[in-house]
């Protein structure tokens, strides 16, 4: 059986939070609140357009690394990002990723769409949804006060 040299896969996670606008925005766009939900790994993070960030955590496959570029920044509206994945040091996954904040009813509706180039072997779109998947239910729980929400 014959592996693509790449795949390029999308998809789209939607969520409501409880709490309004400006804590959820505040949650993405302060360091420190940042680090509360998305983990200690999480370092030079400059939130502005242009600035990186960067993200390493080991688990028993190996060690993963994430790097992070911000291309715009539109305040409580949008994020607009660029990040590798790699593992051991091979990228794997390389992504475009745009969050969409919204009022909603008191609350704050969330859109994180990605486009991504999956370069084989790796866990692919699965892999990458999973993970935000699990990081925007840590943010619910960090928003909602539970000190455990930190990967």
């Amino acid at each position: 059986m014959t592996h693509p040299l790449q795949e390029h896969r999308q998809f789209t996670i939607e969520r409501i939070f409880p709490n309004c606008l400006d804590h959820v925005w505040a949650a993405w766009s302060i360091p420190e609140k940042k680090k509360a939900w998305f983990g200690e790994g999480l370092t030079d993070v400059d939130f502005r357009p242009g600035g990186n960030e960067r993200n390493t955590f080991v688990s028993p496959i190996g060690t993963h690394t994430n790097e992070t570029r911000y291309f715009e920044i539109k305040d409580r509206q949008r994020i607009v990002f660029a990040y590798s994945m790699a593992l051991d040091g091979r990228i794997h996954t390389v992504s475009l990723a745009t969050v969409v904040f919204a009022d909603h009813g008191g609350g704050t509706k969330l859109t994180y769409v990605e486009q991504m180039c999956v370069i084989p072997p790796s866990d692919g779109a699965e892999g990458r949804e999973h993970g935000w998947s699990a990081l925007l239910d840590t943010l619910g729980r960090y928003l909602v006060g539970d000190t455990k929400a930190v990967r």
